[in-house]
């Protein structure tokens, strides 16, 4: 919940954009990852490109969950008291449901590749505009929050069967309680914040991440039992005002647009290269590092991805599985 003090602040102080001058414009974005993660490098170097702008741009960024979580920050996008945020798909789902075909697990095949041919083709062009039809937010782009993993406190989770009756931290979407209960786990909803301290006092016995949040946030601390299962591959999309968009000048616009596109691929690549620097530090910290048959992990799960192949429609997953 935002609090009601940081609330009028950003109104009164932030609000959407500040008019310095007839064509300057200070835009403002705000997302909850913690330094070290590639969403804040790419926030914090999207805001540097544009500090020299020449069209009179500017980019304000409040990091690390400061207006609260990712659905406070959704809200406050949709209202205009931020311009922007990148959030993951299963909760921009909640605003969004189109968005929620990608949260299938095991839908992708890898990381690095057939996410970009998906999103940054036809298909990605199709739920972009399904989500600013569903929730009037304007799609900038799509960044990467990786292969997402179990952790726990105790278990080396080499097949299912090691996740009976473990009660795990997921995001609060149905397709995320849905897989892990179909495990054989107890989903339990947890704003992320909340993560660590569950996991120390025992509240919850395991979490699942991409590696740069499990390193980043220190859950290895806590869970020092990583376990590679990759059962879901989640987008971090990067969300506007679009009325706030649409105040740029065109020149701002080109100007903010090639900007943008460098800090996307930014993000992207160091999601890419963090991981096996990831692995090689979380190895140095003690973390045991399992890389269990996948095949398992697919086949306890198949019911969910079929119920919901059928709620987004199978021609679409299927595009979505084919593409190369």
């Amino acid at each position: 919940m935002l609090k009601k003090g940081l609330v009028c602040t950003l109104a009164a102080a932030v609000a959407f954009v500040t008019v310095q001058s007839a064509d300057a414009m200070e835009l403002t974005a705000a997302h909850v990852n913690p330094p070290g993660e590639p969403s804040n490098t790419a926030f914090a170097e999207l805001a540097k490109k544009l500090e020299g702008s020449k069209t009179g741009l500017s980019l304000k960024v409040f990091p690390q969950g400061q207006i609260g979580d990712e659905k406070d920050a959704i809200e406050q996008v949709r209202l205009g008291a931020i311009a922007m945020t990148t959030v993951a798909t299963s909760n921009l789902s909640a605003f969004a449901p189109s968005v929620g075909v990608f949260d299938i697990p095991f839908l992708f095949r890898d990381a690095n590749q057939h996410p970009w041919v998906v999103a940054d083709g036809p298909i990605g062009k199709e739920i972009a505009d399904k989500i600013e039809k569903e929730s009037g937010l304007k799609v900038l782009g799509w960044w990467s929050a990786g292969l997402r993993h179990v952790f726990t406190r105790k278990v080396d989770v080499k097949t299912p069967a090691d996740l009976s009756s473990q009660k795990i931290r997921v995001i609060g979407s149905p397709v995320y309680i849905e897989t892990f209960n179909a495990l054989g786990a107890r989903a339990t909803p947890m704003p992320y914040g909340e993560v660590y301290t569950a996991l120390a006092t025992g509240t919850v016995d395991a979490a699942e991440n991409d590696s740069s949040g499990y390193r980043n946030m220190k859950f290895y601390e806590q869970a020092p039992h990583l376990s590679l299962t990759g059962h879901f591959f989640l987008y971090k999309v990067v969300v506007a005002n679009a009325d706030i968009m649409n105040q740029l000048t065109p020149e701002q616009r080109a100007e903010f647009d090639q900007a943008f596109a460098e800090a996307t691929k930014l993000q992207r690549d160091l999601f890419n290269s963090n991981f096996e620097s990831d692995i090689e530090f979380l190895k140095s910290k003690g973390v045991t590092v399992t890389e269990p048959d996948r095949s398992a992990f697919v086949a306890a799960t198949k019911a969910v991805a079929e119920k919901f192949t059928k709620q987004f429609g199978e021609d679409l997953v299927q595009r979505i599985r084919d593409a190369k």
